[in-house]
C-alpha cells in the first residue's frame, strides 16, 4: 500500500480503530513466529487487518498433528515442507495490500526490522529474555503467547 488507507476495504476497521490508528497500521511490519493453530490464526487476522508487511517464521517441518490446527496445511506437506513455507501463499491471498513472506535468517538477527513481534511457540527462557530486551531497547511491541 502506498500509505493511503483504502476506506472501502477497511471501513469497519476505520469505524472501530479510527483513521489515525488505521494510518499507523498500514505502515507496520509484523513478525509472526510459530504457525501452529494459534500462530496461523494470528497471522490470518493480522493480515486481514491490513499492516504493510507480515513475515512468517516456523522452520519446523509439517507433522500430521499440524493438520488439526493449521487449516492451510495439507497431507502433501507432511514431512516435506516447513510450516511457514507451506502456508505463506494462502495467507498472502487474504489481502493483496499486505506483503506476506517467510522471514530469512534467525529471529535474533531480524528483531529490529519489525514494529511488532508475536511469538506463539515455546522458547527457552534465555532466548525470550534476549528478544524482550532487544524489543524494549528498540521500542518494538513484543507479544508472547
Amino acid at each position: 500500500m502506498d500509505g493511503k488507507v483504502d476506506t472501502n476495504l477497511y471501513s469497519r476497521q476505520i469505524g472501530t480503530f479510527g483513521m489515525e490508528t488505521m494510518g499507523k497500521l498500514i505502515k507496520m511490519k509484523i513478525l509472526i513466529y510459530g504457525l501452529r493453530g494459534l500462530g496461523v490464526e494470528t497471522a490470518k487476522n493480522t493480515i486481514l487487518a491490513g499492516p504493510h508487511e507480515v513475515q512468517l517464521c516456523d522452520k519446523e517441518l509439517v507433522s500430521i498433528n499440524d493438520l488439526a490446527g493449521n487449516f492451510y496445511l495439507t497431507e502433501a506437506d507432511v514431512g516435506k515442507k516447513r510450516r511457514d513455507e507451506a502456508c505463506v501463499s494462502q495467507l498472502a491471498e487474504l489481502n493483496p495490500y499486505v506483503h506476506v513472506s517467510v522471514m530469512q535468517g534467525t529471529l535474533l538477527e531480524n528483531v529490529t526490522k519489525f514494529k511488532v513481534i508475536v511469538i506463539t511457540e515455546v522458547m527457552n527462557k534465555e532466548e525470550l529474555i534476549e528478544i524482550d530486551t532487544l524489543c524494549r531497547k528498540n521500542k518494538i511491541a513484543f507479544i508472547y503467547t
